[in-house]
């Protein structure tokens, strides 16, 4: 018997063991399964060294000040598994973020289809964001909105009561791509092509990298380092 035939053999056999050891989501099941992910959250910590599971509990019990005590538990690969008392009390910690933990950023999703948890995307974190220097022209919430899109997703823009953003710094909270490096600044071209830079600053930052801009790790730990001093660094001033 050549490895073709043989494999062939193999996956005929693996795919009747699966037909005959599959369970399907239905019916009361799903009904419980899903009463019980609807108070929960998966989260996954950025960072490169191994978490201890009762030091993050008593360290965001102290943060999120719950009603009651939430459940935490490790799925492995610093990925854990909140389970809330109410589902008010876990859209409150979900939109409250970002979250950190020893320094490192907390991703939070809310479980995915059945709940896979290693299927679960930890690429985004919702961030409130300022844009310093915006010119007066581009005051206005769709100018605030184009800028930024150029950062991540927009989910709210701070304004004022004629729906306006004339202040300091315009504020928005943006679902940012935490896997690619953190946008440092803006530019708005005039028609005399003349660019205006605007700093981007994000709110409760935790640790990341001044050399690469990604968070997770630090500079000196980052591949791109070659021992330049941190405020000679591209994210170090």
């Amino acid at each position: 018997m050549d490895t073709e035939e043989l494999v062939r053999k193999c996956s005929a056999i693996t795919l009747q063991e699966e037909e005959k050891d599959k369970i399907t989501m239905l019916g009361s099941m799903r009904e419980t399964g899903l009463k019980l992910a609807v108070n929960c959250l998966v989260g996954k910590v950025v960072l490169n060294k191994g978490i201890n599971r009762e030091g993050l509990r008593a360290a965001l019990q102290q943060v999120w000040r719950t009603i009651k005590e939430f459940k935490v538990e490790s799925v492995g690969n610093n990925i854990f598994i909140f389970k809330f008392n109410s589902e008010e009390e876990k859209k409150r910690v979900f939109t409250g973020g970002p979250w950190h933990f020893a320094g490192a950023l907390i991703v939070m999703t809310e479980p995915k289809g059945i709940g896979d948890v290693h299927d679960q995307q930890f690429t985004h974190a919702s961030f409130w964001v300022q844009i310093h220097n915006v010119p007066l022209m581009c005051m206005h919430k769709g100018a605030i909105q184009k800028l930024g899109e150029k950062i991540g997703d927009v989910e709210e823009i701070e304004t004022d009561d004629d729906g306006e953003c004339i202040r300091l710094y315009a504020r928005l909270r943006i679902s940012v791509n935490v896997t690619h490096p953190l946008k440092k600044i803006l530019f708005i071209e005039e028609e005399d092509k003349k660019k205006i830079p605007m700093a981007v600053v994000y709110e409760r930052l935790p640790d990341f990298c001044f050399c690469c801009g990604i968070l997770g790790h630090q500079y000196r730990e980052c591949l791109k380092y070659r021992g330049h001093p941190k405020d000679k660094l591209p994210y170090g001033s």
